[in-house]
């Protein structure tokens, strides 16, 4: 018999398939009566186009990295707010570095699940890319379930 699911771990990257995956986490967690934990890896890119840095919110002195961590953290707790009204406890986690590399760091905590958005990429665009799903599922210390975004909230590019 396989050891009852009491603490979940969701990494988000605040895209749709990590929404559609909290969700899922969240059923389970209603019907296992388990707790859930929200968490987001800030890597700060390694080299930003010069448009980027006007995408994030103006903080004055504030550096890159401030901002970075700050968007992330308000983006977190609006998650929070948002999904922390069902009967599951959900507690946010903000981490700093490699995604995958913090993930695993995390999930060696004594967690019995880890439900995780997957873009799904395949060929050349998962080579150079990598998948940080992948990585995780290589090596998670617990059961790793990966959720793709339904149908439905794929982005499909426009044409010019």
């Amino acid at each position: 018999m396989a050891p009852p699911i009491r603490r979940i771990l969701v990494p988000t990257d605040f895209s749709e398939h990590s929404r559609q995956a909290l969700e899922r986490a969240l059923e389970l967690a209603e019907r296992m009566e388990a707790s859930i934990d929200l968490l987001h890896v800030w890597d700060p890119p390694g080299h930003l186009e010069p448009y980027t840095v006007d995408l994030l919110p103006e903080a004055p002195g504030a550096g890159l990295e401030t901002q970075g961590l700050a968007q992330a953290g308000r983006l977190l707790n609006a998650w929070s707010e948002q999904y922390g009204s069902r009967s599951v406890p959900l507690h946010v986690h903000l981490a700093r570095g490699p995604a995958a590399e913090n993930i695993l760091l995390f999930a060696s905590n004594g967690y019995d699940l880890l439900v995780m958005g997957s873009h799904g990429r395949t060929g050349l665009a998962r080579l150079m890319m990598g998948s940080v799903a992948q990585k995780v599922a290589r090596s998670a210390p617990c059961p790793v379930m990966t959720v793709h975004a339904s149908a439905e909230h794929e982005v499909t590019p426009s044409s010019p």
